[in-house]
C-alpha cells in the first residue's frame, strides 16, 4: 500500500468525501438528504469529483448540468420544474445564486427544492407567467423530488455574509462539504496528481493534440521544475494552474516568449 503524504491526506479524504456523498444521491434518489454543497477553492477539482461519481453511477442522462455566470430566477424556476421527479440530479456548477440581484425569488426556490423529504413544494410568487414558463406550460408551483448539489466557491463565511436571513437555511438544507486547504496541501496535492496520478500525462481529461491525451513528458517535467521552483511565489497553486504552465510551455517554443508567459502566471 502506497504510503499517503501526511500533508495532502485531508485534501483526498475531502474529496473522497464529495466523490462519496455524490455518488449517494445518484444511487438513492429516494433518500431523505437532497442538497449537496461542495464549497471553496477554486480550482482544486470540486467539480472533477461530482463529475466523476457521476459517471461513474451512469446516470449522466438524468443530469442537468448548470455551470458558471447567472441565471435568472424564471430560468430557474423552470429548470427546477423540468427536474422535479426523484430521478434526477441537478448540478448548478459556480452559478451565483446567493450574490444574484434576484437572490430574493432565487433562494428561497433553491431552499424549498433541498428541503428534506419528499414532494417538496417550489412556488412562483408573482401573479403573472413568464415567457419561458408559458413555453414549457410550467404552473405556479409544484412539488419537487429531485436532487440539487450547488458547487461554488462563496465559503461558509462568504455564504453566511451574503445570504443574510438564509444562511442558516442553506446549512439546515444542505449536506456541507467545505473544501478549503492551505498553501502548502494545495501545492503537494497538485504534485501527487502530476507525479502519482499522470493528470498532466495520459490522464489528462482537458487538452488532447495530434499525438494524443496530455503533454509529452518533458513538458510536464518542466512545468513541474517551475511549480516546484516558483511555488512560494505563486498567488495560488492547484491543479488548474498546474495546467497552465504545462499549456504555456507546449505552445511557447520562443524561450524570451515562454518566460514572459511563465512570469505572468506567478502574479
Amino acid at each position: 500500500m502506497t504510503k499517503i503524504n501526511p500533508v495532502i491526506k485531508p485534501v483526498i479524504e475531502t474529496f473522497q468525501t464529495v466523490y462519496y456523498q455524490t455518488l449517494m444521491f445518484a444511487q438513492n434518489p429516494q433518500s431523505a438528504i437532497n442538497g449537496l454543497l461542495v464549497q471553496g477553492d477554486a480550482g482544486t477539482g470540486k467539480s472533477h469529483f461530482v463529475k466523476q461519481a457521476l459517471r461513474d453511477a451512469k446516470v449522466q442522462q438524468n443530469v442537468e448540468y448548470i455551470k458558471g455566470g447567472t441565471i435568472t430566477a424564471a430560468a430557474l424556476y423552470v429548470k427546477l420544474y423540468l427536474n422535479r421527479n426523484n430521478h434526477r440530479i441537478m448540478v448548478l456548477d459556480d452559478v451565483d445564486i446567493i450574490g444574484h440581484p434576484e437572490r430574493n425569488k432565487i433562494i428561497p426556490m433553491v431552499l424549498g427544492a433541498a428541503e428534506e423529504g419528499r414532494d417538496r413544494l417550489v412556488v412562483w410568487n408573482t401573479a403573472k407567467k413568464n415567457t419561458l414558463m408559458e413555453e414549457y406550460d410550467v404552473p405556479f408551483d409544484f412539488k419537487f423530488n429531485g436532487n440539487i448539489i450547488f458547487i461554488t466557491n462563496y465559503t461558509r463565511e462568504d455564504i453566511k455574509a451574503k445570504a443574510k436571513t438564509w444562511a442558516s437555511a442553506f446549512n439546515s438544507r444542505f449536506t456541507p462539504v467545505e473544501c478549503i486547504f492551505n498553501h502548502e496541501q494545495k501545492y503537494m496535492y497538485t504534485k501527487y496528481l502530476v507525479e502519482e496520478k499522470d493528470m498532466l500525462g495520459d490522464a489528462c481529461q482537458v487538452h488532447k493534440h495530434e499525438d494524443g491525451d496530455g503533454y509529452p513528458q518533458a513538458v510536464i517535467d518542466e512545468a513541474m521544475d517551475f511549480i516546484d521552483t516558483e511555488y512560494p511565489n505563486f498567488s495560488d497553486i492547484t491543479p488548474r494552474v498546474a495546467v497552465k504552465v504545462a499549456d504555456t510551455i507546449f505552445y511557447n517554443n520562443d524561450p524570451t516568449m515562454k518566460r514572459i508567459m511563465l512570469a505572468n502566471l506567478v502574479k
